[in-house]
Order: C-alpha cells, then structure tokens, then sequence
C-alpha cells in the first residue's frame, strides 16, 4: 500500500470512529467510496477478523499482515486496550502524512539533477555525432547508451540497496548505526526512529500497558536496530526494578537529551506528556532534515554533473589534439 494511501485511509477511519461510528460500519463506508485494491484488502481482511471475533490487532495481524508494519500494529493495540482508537489512528494518519510529504520533497528534488545528469552524459556526445553525420563517416550511439545504461544500474542498485540496508538496520543495531552516520539521510532517520518511539510510547502509556511492554513495543515500533536494542536493554533493567529514566540512561542508544526529558516527567509524573511532545518534537525535526537534504542533495549532484561533463569535454578535446598531432606527422 502506497504511503499517500496508508494517511487517506487512517485519516478517514479516525474521523469515522472520532464520530462514534461503529468499525463494522465504518468500514462498510469506506468500501463503499470505491477505494484502491491495497486498500479493499485491508479493510476487507480486518472485516473478516472482525467477523470472527478477533480484536482489531489480531484481525490486522492475521489477515493483512502485508499492508500493516509494526508501527501500525503497535499503535492500534495500544489504541484499542485504552479505548482511545481515534487517536492511535490520528497518530498514524499524521506520520503517514508527514512521511509522503518527505518522499515527495525528496522526489521532487532529484528530479532536476536526474535531467542534468542526462543532459551531461548526452551533450559532450553531440559534436562527434554531428561530425560523423558531415564528414559521411557514420557514427556510433554506442558512447551515449552505455553510459545511460551505467547510469540508471547504479542508481537502481543504489535504490535497491538502501531498501534493504534500511530492512536489516531495523534489526541490527550495527547497520542501523552506520545507516545514522549517512550524511543528510541519516540525520533523517534518527529523527524519525525518536518519533515513531515516543509516538508508540505514549499510546501505550495511555493503555495503561506495563512499563516492560512499552519499551519493548516502542523499540520494535521505532524500526531502528540501535533503539531497539537499546530498548530491550531498558525492558531488562526495568523489570529489575530501576526507574524508566534510569533504566535508559544505563544503556547505549537513547539520546541524552530524551533521557533527560524523561527523567523530568516520571519525576512530575506527566511522562505520556513527555512522549507526546518528544513524538510531535520530532516529526518536525525530521521533516526539517529532509528538507535540508532536499536542498543540498541536488547541488552536490550538480556538481557532480558538472564535473563529468568537464572531464568529458577534457577527453573530446585531448582526442582531437591527438587526431590533429597525427595527420601533422605524417
């Protein structure tokens, strides 16, 4: 399910169970608005699970288990213990909206460089193809399809490649970290992983949950290697009886400024505040690194360009001087 349809589908569900409309009516509303086939499934699978007196989680686990990551899940749950689905399903529709408008901004900001690129690899070509066709000597496309063909191997491979860093980085705590250290993108990451977090943290605290299973929830929730390790680290510690705070601040991966916030709320006793604000705090804080990315990204692409295209200009021009020094030898 595409992410611009993940945020229209929880935005309609949380405006529907908002106005105490039943879920099984709910979405007999939504498959009637002739939604997409990703979402037909969904909605379709959780009535199923519905109907078989399966709770909400469950139904989504069981038969939609491809459309439904472990944030969802995780905020649902929580959500359906406290009573407060609306506002598991708000949380989700918010970060899904946030998310597709990063994509978007990262999208739309590659676009320009993705030209220049052609635009470089084509040009330096043109004045030998030109050449060819005067002189009557023909010529060859094969100097401007290679390097296309190169050009678009790496950038799928690059694509594909961080698709799958970014699935083991939410497992290992040793991808994950290398993954934070990418400049720009990882700034990103981090910042989203916090988000998703606190996000998972604070609707658990509203469900009343364990301390032990709020941290471990969160850290899966948070797809991040080092925070779920971290957080597994803290669920130990807890259950050993140390305080919340104390029990992150004794392991690696928390920043300490968040163990800091979080030592302050348990202390006042308004933690779900705490992790309310860290949640939105950091959703802005990575929507601002996206866009910095967006903004440096195609320079540094540009430059890029520039640079091929001077080394090609550099290699045309030493060929004609060879050419030229040639026929004078003779």
């Amino acid at each position: 399910m595409k992410i611009s349809e993940k945020a229209m589908l929880y935005r309609e569900l949380a405006k529907l169970v908002g106005a105490d409309f039943h879920l099984d009516r709910s979405i007999q509303l939504l498959l009637g608005r002739n939604p997409s086939h990703a979402r037909r499934t969904w909605l379709l699978g959780l009535q199923q699970g519905l109907a078989e007196g399966k709770s909400i989680t469950e139904s989504l686990r069981t038969n939609c288990e491809a459309f439904t990551g472990t944030l969802e899940l995780a905020l649902i749950d929580a959500g359906e213990r406290s009573g407060r689905l609306n506002d598991g399903l708000s949380h989700l529709a918010r970060y899904f909206e946030a998310w597709n408008i990063a994509v978007k901004q990262a999208i739309s900001a590659m676009i320009y460089p993705l030209i220049l690129a052609h635009m470089g690899i084509i040009l330096p070509e043109l004045p030998r193809l030109v050449t060819g066709s005067v002189e009557g000597t023909g010529f060859s496309l094969r100097g401007v399809f290679v390097p296309l063909g190169v050009l678009w191997v790496i950038l799928l491979s690059s694509f594909l490649l961080w698709r799958w860093l970014s699935r083991v980085g939410a497992e290992s705590a040793a991808v994950d970290a290398w993954l934070s250290r990418v400049p720009f993108v990882g700034s990103a990451r981090r910042h989203w992983a916090l988000a998703r977090f606190a996000q998972v943290f604070h609707a658990c605290l509203l469900a009343s949950m364990r301390m032990t299973e709020c941290m471990l929830l969160a850290g899966a929730a948070s797809h991040s290697g080092v925070l779920r390790r971290a957080a597994e680290g803290a669920a130990q510690r807890i259950a050993a009886g140390e305080t919340i705070a104390g029990a992150m601040a004794d392991v690696h991966g928390f920043p300490l400024v968040f163990v800091h916030g979080t030592a302050t709320a348990e202390e006042v006793g308004n933690l779900d505040h705490e992790m309310n604000r860290w949640a939105a705090a950091e959703s802005i804080e990575a929507a601002d690194a996206v866009q910095r990315a967006a903004q440096w990204l195609p320079k540094i692409a540009y430059a890029v360009v520039v640079l091929y295209v001077i080394a090609r200009i550099f290699t045309l021009v030493s060929g004609y001087m060879t050419g030229i020094q040639q026929l004078e030898s003779f």
